[in-house]
C-alpha cells in the first residue's frame, strides 16, 4: 500500500477524465494535489464549466506558484547586464555620444535588452499577487505598450528607417510604464524593488552615459533581489501585498 502511495502522481492522472487538463499544471502542484484531484475527477466526470475552471486554475498555478520562480530574476539580470555593458562601452568612448554616431553600433544590444526588460516588467508586476489594484493593472498595460513601442522604435533605428525623436518618445513611454509599476510596488510595501524601479526609468531618460549605466545596474540589482527570494524564501516574501 505504501508503494502505491509513493507512485508518481502522473500515473494517477493517466486514468482520470480530466487527465489532459491536469497535466497543464506545474509539476510541483501535481506532486502535491494531483492524486486528490484525480480522485475527484474520477468520482464526478467534469463538464464543460469544470474543464474551463481547470484550465483557468492551471494558468493561475503557473502565474502564482507556491515556490517563487527564478525566471523573472534571470530576465531582469539579462536585461540589466546587456544595458550595463552598452553603457560601459559608451563611457569608454573618447567623445560624448551623439546621434546616430557610434550609438548605432550599440542598437542591437539595446534592442535585446529592451526585449528582456519588457518580460522582466511582467515578472516584477506578478509580485503583487492576485489582488492587484486597478492602478496596478493599468501600470502593467502602460509598461507593456511602452516597451513594445520602444522595441519597435529600436528596430526601426537599426534598419535606418527612423532616428532620434521616435526612439526618444518610445523610450519615454517605456520609462513611464516602468515608473508606474514601481509605484504600484511601493504601494504594496515592496520597497526595495519598487524604489530601484522608480529611479531606473528616470536615469534612462537622462542623456548622460553614467545615468544610462545606473539604469542597467538598477535592473541588475532587481534581478539579484528576485533571485535571492526565489532560491532562499520558498512561497514568497513577507511585506509584499497587492496595492
Amino acid at each position: 500500500m505504501s508503494e502505491r502511495r509513493r507512485a508518481s502522481p502522473g500515473r494517477a492522472l493517466d486514468g482520470s477524465p480530466g487527465a489532459a487538463l491536469l497535466r497543464l499544471y506545474p509539476a510541483d502542484w501535481r506532486s502535491r494535489y494531483g492524486d486528490e484531484m484525480a480522485a475527484v475527477l474520477e468520482a464526478r466526470r467534469p463538464g464543460l464549466r469544470d474543464r474551463l475552471d481547470l484550465a483557468r486554475g492551471a494558468l493561475d498555478a503557473w502565474l502564482h506558484p507556491s515556490r517563487r520562480s527564478a525566471l523573472p530574476a534571470y530576465l531582469s539580470l539579462a536585461g540589466g547586464a546587456l544595458w550595463t555593458g552598452g553603457a560601459i562601452v559608451v563611457l569608454g568612448q573618447p567623445v560624448p555620444p551623439d546621434w546616430p554616431g557610434y550609438l548605432v553600433d550599440m542598437l542591437p544590444q539595446a534592442l535585446l535588452a529592451a526585449v528582456f526588460l519588457s518580460a522582466a516588467s511582467i515578472g516584477v508586476w506578478l509580485r503583487l499577487g492576485d489582488g492587484a489594484s486597478r492602478f496596478a493593472r493599468l501600470a502593467l498595460q502602460v509598461a507593456l505598450a511602452g516597451h513594445l513601442a520602444w522595441i519597435l522604435a529600436l528596430g526601426a533605428a537599426i534598419l535606418r528607417i527612423d532616428y532620434g525623436p521616435t526612439t526618444a518618445i518610445a523610450a519615454t513611454a517605456a520609462a513611464l510604464g516602468t515608473f508606474l509599476v514601481a509605484v504600484a510596488l511601493l504601494r504594496a510595501d515592496d520597497l526595495a524593488i519598487g524604489g530601484l524601479l522608480v529611479a531606473a526609468p528616470i536615469a534612462l531618460l537622462v542623456a548622460w552615459a553614467p545615468a544610462w549605466l545606473s539604469f542597467g545596474l538598477a535592473w541588475s540589482v532587481v534581478g539579484l533581489l528576485q533571485l535571492r527570494a526565489a532560491t532562499g524564501r520558498p512561497g514568497g516574501e513577507p511585506g509584499v501585498r497587492a496595492g
